[in-house]
């Protein structure tokens, strides 16, 4: 019985080794086998979607942009971009002075939901101007957020992709011209002249031949005077200003956008779903393990009494 027992119980103590140690590290490798969020690639397209790029400058300014992300995405991971239209006093960043807010667009990509389209095409620059794609959901207004403006970014390390350019605002005439008024000139002359004759005779009786002439020349002559201008406009007609190059040494931005949060819900949900099954399987190891050593102690001692 003793013999049996010696021989059993190294196989015992084995058995609980071989079981349990693999259970009681289960779980860590489970929990580190899942991959945490992480910034991914980002690609725009400016011609609906034909050709991808992930410049850091624009060369012209885009009122609709296409975003998607580029690489592997985990579940749960949410990425939010977006695209801003701003009216500056100059062509580059460093001339863009006091920027006012046009329009904005936001979006949030995932595993499921990895392309979106970001328009803000009613919403450019007529004359200088700026366009930032950029990684997040805050709103640079100058009302909720603060807007840009040089030298200090609002998105240093967001910034994807910008452009900056334009063209100057056409001024505006300040003078106002006169309307010529025609002038006229009347000369009207009326004469009458009468010459009473009158000769009288001895035979006759005397009479008396009476002619009057009258002779009205109304001569009347309305001609109207050049036009006479007594005010000039100040301005001259205005000529619509050239566009400014794209300017190519505002920020240059980085093609990656940056997670919401570091840790994907699949992650979480897996975790605390094998949470108890790990419990259980790494208690029922350790029985094993603590049985297991126990018999090899046991054995160990009897073998030396004898």
């Amino acid at each position: 019985m003793h013999q049996l027992l010696r021989r059993s119980l190294p196989a015992l103590a084995a058995l609980g080794i071989a079981v349990g140690a693999p259970l009681l590290t289960a779980g860590t490798a489970q929990a580190h086998s899942e991959h945490g969020c992480g910034a991914v690639g980002v690609e725009f397209s400016v011609d609906g979607g034909k050709g991808w790029i992930s410049d850091g400058r624009m060369s012209q300014p885009h009122g609709v942009i296409q975003v998607r992300l580029a690489g592997d995405v985990a579940d749960g991971c949410d990425y939010r971009v977006s695209l801003a239209s701003y009216e500056t006093q100059g062509p580059t960043w460093a001339t863009s002075g006091k920027q006012t807010f046009l329009g904005w667009a936001t979006t949030t990509l995932r595993s499921g939901n990895r392309q979106a389209t970001l328009d803000v095409s009613a919403h450019l620059p007529k004359c200088y101007g700026q366009i930032d794609l950029y990684n997040g959901d805050k709103k640079f207004d100058g009302v909720a957020n603060p807007a840009p403006r040089y030298p200090d970014g609002v998105f240093p390390d967001n910034l994807i992709s910008a452009w900056n350019g334009g063209k100057a605002c056409a001024p505006t005439p300040t003078g106002t011209p006169t309307v010529p008024v025609p002038t006229s000139s009347a000369s009207p002359t009326a004469t009458a002249t009468l010459h009473p004759t009158g000769t009288p005779t001895a035979t006759t009786t005397p009479s008396a031949t009476a002619t009057a002439t009258a002779t009205a020349s109304p001569s009347t002559t309305a001609k109207p005077s050049a036009p006479s201008t007594t005010g000039t406009p100040s301005t001259a007609p205005a000529v619509p200003a050239p566009s400014a190059p794209a300017d190519t040494t505002g920020p240059v931005g980085k093609p990656t956008a940056n997670p919401v949060s570091t840790t994907p819900a699949s992650t979480l949900a897996s975790t605390g779903g094998n949470s108890s099954q790990m419990i259980v399987y790494g208690a029922g190891g350790a029985a094993l393990l603590a049985v297991g050593g126990g018999a090899l102690v046991i054995a160990r001692r009897r073998g030396a009494r004898r």
